[in-house]
Order: C-alpha cells, then sequence, then structure tokens
C-alpha cells in the first residue's frame, strides 16, 4: 500500500500542534500505520539546526534571509531522506507540522526570491509533494493574541522563538502568502477556518482527510 503525505500549515498560533495531536490520535485509535513529525526538527541533527534557526543568538546576530533557507531546506534535506521517503515507503499515513508551504511564506515575507526557492525545492524534494495540506487560517492579530497567552502560560523562555517576536506587518505578510498558496493549489490544500472552536476545526479536518484515506485504500470512518 503507497503511503500518504498530510502537512498541516498556518500562522503562529493557528492550534496547529493541537489539531496535529488530535488527528495522529484518532487514526492511531483506527490502528492505522502513522508517523508524526515536524519542521524544522524531525531528526537528531534537525534538531540542532531548530535550535540555530528558532532561538535566539547570544551574540546577537542574526541570520541573513539567504542563510535562513539554506539551513531550512538543510533540515528538510535531512528529514525527508531520514524519516519521511522510508515512512511513506512502508505505507504509512505521515503527518508533518509544517513543510515546504511554510518555507515559501516566511523566507518569502523575509524577501528571499521565489526562484531561490524554486532551486532548493527542485534539489531536495525532488518532485515529492504532500497528497494532502490543511492549513489553519486565522488572522494574525488574533492568533499573536494566542502565542501571547501560550508564552505567559508556558514562560517566554521556553515558548517564544524569534517568529513570534516578529512585528504584525511581517505576520500579514505570512498569511497572505499562505492564501496565495491555497488559491493556487485548490486540489491539495484544503483551508480552514482556525478560529472555530476546536472541536468544529478537528470535524472540518477529518472531513477531508477521510476521503483521501479511502481513496489510498485505508479504512477510516
Amino acid at each position: 500500500m503507497q503511503g500518504v503525505f498530510i502537512t498541516i500549515e498556518g500562522v503562529e498560533g493557528s492550534g496547529k500542534s493541537t489539531q496535529l495531536l488530535r488527528l495522529s490520535e484518532r487514526l492511531r485509535r483506527l490502528d492505522l500505520p502513522v508517523m508524526v513529525s515536524k519542521e524544522p526538527g524531525g531528526t537528531a541533527l534537525g534538531r540542532e539546526l531548530r535550535r540555530l534557526l528558532l532561538e535566539r543568538h547570544g551574540s546577537g546576530e542574526t541570520w541573513c534571509p539567504e542563510a535562513e533557507l539554506l539551513l531550512f531546506y538543510a533540515d528538510r534535506a535531512q528529514h525527508l531522506e531520514a524519516l519521511i521517503r522510508p515512512a511513506l515507503a512502508e505505507g504509512k499515513i505521515v503527518l508533518v507540522d509544517r513543510f515546504e508551504d511554510s518555507t515559501r511564506a516566511y523566507q518569502g515575507a523575509s524577501g528571499v526570491a521565489e526562484s531561490s526557492m524554486d532551486r532548493l525545492n527542485e534539489l531536495v524534494l525532488r518532485g515529492l509533494r504532500p497528497h494532502l495540506t490543511l492549513m489553519l487560517d486565522m488572522d494574525p492579530e488574533a492568533s499573536l493574541q494566542r502565542v501571547e497567552v501560550r508564552n505567559l502560560a508556558l514562560g517566554a523562555e521556553f515558548a517564544e522563538t524569534r517568529f513570534d517576536e516578529a512585528e504584525l506587518e511581517f505576520h500579514r505578510r505570512v498569511r497572505n502568502r499562505f492564501l496565495a498558496i491555497a488559491q493556487n493549489h485548490p486540489n491539495r490544500v484544503a483551508l480552514i477556518p482556525a478560529r472555530d472552536p476546536a472541536d468544529q476545526v478537528e470535524a472540518a479536518i477529518w472531513q477531508r482527510v477521510a476521503p483521501l484515506l479511502r481513496s489510498s485504500g485505508f479504512g477510516a470512518d
């Protein structure tokens, strides 16, 4: 049986982690083979890259957009070869928190040219695309309020990343790029309102996931 590749995307605070956990638990209750991962940081080496990419650096130096882009693709290349491709070859349902669309949205919003991402995409992905992308959408003002509440609960030293601290206008550009991706890839991307109650978001996600699984040979009721 061919594996199924599902990614979940969205702005900071849109509830991706919560919904990914709910979906993975539902699939496991159905006794379906599942692998759950994330970017950056899905592999042991990737976790080192995640630290470099998302944590504040003691020197105060920041990555230039091109260097940041290369680190994200280095993480993705390792992730694909070590985890994603093998799991798909084994016929698993692969769920990944952030993938190529996040690079297009975030690094694109930082000013990286689409042509640069296209070249790296061709080198690293080699034609691999998610079968389905669940894109959780909400306005940045509301999503960043969620982030603030989460950070207060966890403590900023554990919760915040560099992207949480970016200006509101940056997050607006990110959201607009996500929306453009959804518009340009309607057969792959399911745009799901993320301000709805979590149970309602979960139900909307399942309405898109279940038919894909059935058509791929997995029983999913």
